[in-house]
């Protein structure tokens, strides 16, 4: 398995991966990333507290020009009220957090660390809805697992994933969603944040919205959620632009003349890279995050609303109706929902869509 994009999303559930996510800079380090053995005390009984505030928190999301730092368009939380109890997994002591949202179960021992999750977990939860916003509401608490120990995530995969625990087994400094539950191996505060923002997006569209989401926009809006930073006491913010190993990976790519044509990408899934090359599983992430920047800013914002509007639909049980109108008229053989959305709701002029993107990337990314 590849280090970086060994991430599959093979249905019914999606695999994640380790994404070498950005140089955090003076990034938090908990005692777990150094000492992810040390098991935490035990509390009795679930006391209820907000979250502690994070000296900055900011979500960043994509401002219509320039790739820099941006003003945030949506306000943070400054907290995120939870409750904690005694929670257990073999004989590894843990906590069970609830919040708004997640039931979070967790051997992770730091302190600082456990308080800063809830708040970072809910933050990316208005993220998606702010991605999604008529996304269904949940009717129940989605549930999030995060190991301390590799052997912890393994054993509770095997319980959990039958079949198919061979297959997210082979995941190296990952996780995965499966049947709307997140499973998430920690290894370090810079690497499994942004694996968990990324399996929480599939985890949301898994619960809130259409359950087959083509693939160019599942694994692309995940990808967008990756972008963050975090400071010496936790989560900083949240920016779909801060993303330089994807970033990285177009630009590589874009050198060796090897992008993916537009309209092969939205009619394909990860499942089309995965085992081949490091190189091609690296390409489609990354193009992928390109894409969702582009349709949002490129052109003078000239597919937002488009986008915005595809987006509004993806909770739709129709959603296949619109993807089956797109494909009208198309010279494609068969139907492709991928392709459909994206005919219907952005362009079905792919060869002027390639020249619009090839500026994007010249302008905007690979600057």
């Amino acid at each position: 398995m590849c280090r970086f994009n060994s991430r599959r999303s093979v249905p019914p559930g999606r695999i994640g991966v380790s994404p070498a996510p950005p140089d955090p800079g003076r990034a938090y380090r908990s005692r777990d990333d150094h000492r992810r053995d040390d098991p935490s005390r035990d509390r009795q009984g679930a006391t209820r507290r907000p979250c502690r505030p994070l000296a900055v928190l900011a979500l960043a999301l994509l401002a219509s020009t320039g790739c820099g730092d941006r003003e945030p368009k949506f306000e943070p939380l400054s907290q995120a009220p939870y409750t904690r109890a005694a929670w257990s997994y073999g004989r590894s002591k843990g906590h069970k957090l609830i919040t708004d949202h997640y039931v979070i179960y967790t051997t992770l021992a730091d302190e600082a660390l456990l308080g800063a999750t809830p708040q970072a977990i809910e933050t990316a939860y208005a993220f998606y809805r702010r991605l999604v916003p008529t996304a269904r509401p949940l009717e129940e608490r989605m549930r999030v697992y995060v190991f301390a120990q590799r052997g912890e995530w393994a054993d509770f995969t095997r319980r959990y994933a039958g079949e198919r625990a061979s297959k997210l087994l082979q995941v190296r400094n990952g996780g995965y969603m499966e049947r709307g539950v997140t499973a998430i191996e920690y290894v370090a505060t810079q690497t499994t944040f942004p694996i968990l923002t990324h399996e929480g997006f599939h985890q949301f569209l898994f619960h809130c919205a259409f359950p087959n989401v083509p693939a160019w926009l599942n694994e692309g809006l995940s990808v967008l959620c990756e972008g963050q930073r975090w400071g010496a006491v936790g989560l900083k913010e949240f920016d779909p632009w801060y993303n330089p190993i994807r970033r990285n990976a177009v630009i590589e790519a874009r050198a060796r003349g090897q992008l993916i044509p537009l309209r092969r990408l939205v009619r394909m899934n990860a499942g089309h890279v995965v085992g081949g090359q490091p190189r091609e599983i690296n390409t489609y992430y990354g193009q992928l995050w390109a894409l969702m920047l582009f349709l949002q800013e490129a052109e003078q914002a000239k597919y937002a609303e488009s986008f915005r509007r595809l987006l509004g639909v993806l909770a739709d049980e129709n959603v296949n109706a619109y993807a089956e109108a797109g494909m009208l008229g198309s010279d494609a053989r068969g139907f492709n929902a991928g392709e459909g959305l994206f005919r219907n709701f952005i362009s079905d002029d792919f060869e002027r869509l390639e020249q619009e993107f090839e500026s994007f990337l010249n302008d905007r990314i690979a600057r």
